[in-house]
This record gives C-alpha cells, sequence and structure tokens, in this order.
C-alpha cells in the first residue's frame, strides 16, 4: 500500500505500528528515562524512524567507521560531513572517534531524524551538528523549498577533510547528483577525501 499512500500518512501509521509494538512489550517509560538506562553505545533511534535503510543498524555503522579507519585513513581530529545522515547510523559510531579539534556535521532532508539526533547525539557530543537540508522532496520532505539540483551545501568552501554519503546517490536524478558531487567538491579541502556508496542494499 506504500505507493498508493500519501507520505504524511505513511509516515503518521508507521509511527503508530511501531509505537504499539514497543507498548505491548515493555513497561512504557519517557525516552529520555529509557535512554539514560542504557549503557554507553547503546543509544539508537526507535524504529519508527528508520523510514530508509534496512539491515543491522549498529552492525553497519560500525562496519563503515571500519573502513573509514582503515581504507580512508580518517583521523579523530579532521572535520566530518555527512550528506544524508538520516537517524544518525553512521553518527553514533563516529562518536567514538572524533575527537579533540574533531568535528562532524550530518546533513538530510528528514525533519524527524534530523530532530531525533539533535535532542540525542548533539546535547552528548557537542562537536556533532546535525543540518536539516532545506530540499524538495515528495515523501520525505514536502515542505523543503529548494529542488535539489539547485540546493547549495551551507558550508564555505573548503570546510572538510572527509566527506560521505551512503544511501543517497540511490534515490536522485542525475542532474541532481551531478550537483551534489560539486557541492561536496566545494567544501571539501585540497587533499580531502569523499566516499559514496552508490549501490542498494543495508
Amino acid at each position: 500500500l506504500r505507493a498508493h499512500l500519501p507520505a504524511s500518512l505513511h509516515s503518521l501509521l508507521r509511527r503508530l505500528y511501531y509505537r504499539h509494538r514497543l507498548l505491548r512489550r515493555v513497561v512504557h517509560l519517557p525516552e529520555e528515562l529509557r535512554d539514560s538506562l542504557r549503557r554507553p553505545g547503546e543509544l539508537r533511534p526507535p524504529r519508527w524512524l528508520a523510514v530508509i535503510g534496512d539491515g543491522d543498524f549498529v552492525a553497519i555503522g560500525q562496519a563503515f567507521l571500519g573502513h573509514f579507519k582503515e581504507l580512508c585513513q580518517l583521523r579523530p581530529d579532521e572535520a566530518v560531513l555527512e550528506v544524508g545522515c538520516g537517524i544518525g547510523r553512521m553518527a553514533l559510531p563516529l562518536t567514538t572517534f572524533i575527537a579533540g579539534r574533531g568535528r562532524y556535521v550530518g546533513m538530510d532532508i528528514v525533519p524527524d531524524g534530523i530532530e531525533w539526533c539533535r535532542r540525542h547525539i548533539t546535547v552528548r557530543f557537542p562537536n556533532f551538528e546535525f543540518l536539516l537540508a532545506d530540499v524538495f522532496n515528495e515523501q520525505y520532505n514536502p515542505s523543503g523549498r529548494c529542488p535539489a539540483a539547485d540546493y547549495r551545501f551551507p558550508f564555505a568552501d573548503a570546510s572538510f577533510a572527509f566527506a560521505f554519503l551512503t544511501s543517497v546517490f540511490t534515490h536522485m536524478l542525475p542532474a541532481a547528483l551531478a550537483h551534489y558531487l560539486r557541492e561536496v567538491s566545494r567544501v571539501l579541502r585540497p587533499g580531502g577525501t569523499f566516499v559514496a556508496k552508490v549501490l542498494g542494499g543495508g
């Protein structure tokens, strides 16, 4: 039915479904209290927010962190940009690595995901920032004002040493994809590293 439902109704039904399952299995506690009872490293978003991507949330994030360190030589003190940060699948493992002068900026078009990351990640890791991109998408951000092919990333030239994206180009038309590549190139420092996962899957 997903293809025939308005995006707003699909999002509402998804929230209600996962919240109902949670209430049937555990005693309901305020979200902030549930998070405080978890051990460090166990912070993760509720399932109803996972509107994009599948697979094991924690394992995929840890695997990419390993790739960034071993294959890309990412350093803890670098400035990192993630285009399409979603609900923090990559940001959460990076909180255990980026330190000192290092900083992370995540950007996405889905308001709920950005809000969750700000409330639960930025408050604990002030060097992690999450920005809502004002990009129109009929399903994920119908109130966005700018077409993806015209959106200018809100950063100065040469702001980042490392930039990456996953599960973004698979959702874009060629003109928008080419524009995003130009914007990534603009905000990367000379000699910086860019990683893109372009195939489908988790």
